[in-house]
């Protein structure tokens, strides 16, 4: 049986939002982007949005819970049938586990796709994001933070995902078109 959640990870910058759309459009599916929503709450004036923002803006992951609550109402809330591409969710392997356990428990059928793509490269990438869409946490103090946490804490969702055959990765430095005729070549699409 084809999949029906979907989700897209990578460093930052390896395009995982642009993907993310892409796929759920050739899907008819529903994107989640946890950092559209986390985005979302930093402009609240509350000391939640505050506090989302000040850990944000230094480049740090949110406590897992906090993706975990957004993700997790996101897929209760979805029927048998529905399909979904995440992007920005599973940033750490507790994450990941948790993820894996509530789609088993749904019975949604789940593929993570790794889009794989040097720090050098993504360096560069982040920084011309960052002089277009004037996001703070593209900037480069805070590029590197980005890309140690990821090493620290991401990486280790990826190998879960991996170890258990949930797996597939993808050339994430070609195009963007290159990047979706893979992405959709490894899904079966």
């Amino acid at each position: 049986m084809q999949p029906n959640t979907f989700l897209m990870m990578g460093r930052p910058g390896a395009g995982k939002g642009t993907q993310a759309k892409l796929l759920a459009k050739k899907l008819g599916a529903r994107v989640f982007s946890t950092g559209d929503e986390l985005r979302e709450r930093t402009q609240q004036e509350n000391f939640f949005g505050k506090k989302i923002k000040e850990v944000m803006d230094a480049g740090d992951l949110l406590p897992g819970w906090i993706g975990g609550l957004l993700y997790t109402q996101t897929l209760v809330s979805l029927e048998p049938q529905d399909k979904i591409v995440f992007e920005g969710a599973c940033r750490t392997e507790p994450e990941a586990v948790r993820f894996a356990e509530i789609s088993d428990w749904l019975k949604r059928r789940f593929v993570a796709v790794n889009l794989m793509a040097g720090a050098e490269h993504l360096r560069e990438r982040l920084i011309k994001r960052a002089a277009v869409e004037g996001r703070s946490d593209d900037a480069e103090a805070v590029i590197v933070e980005r890309f140690r946490e990821y090493e620290e804490k991401t990486a280790p969702a990826v190998e879960f995902f991996r170890s258990n055959g949930k797996l597939v990765e993808v050339n994430g430095e070609q195009s963007i078109e290159q990047v979706h005729a893979e992405v959709c070549k490894e899904l079966g699409i």
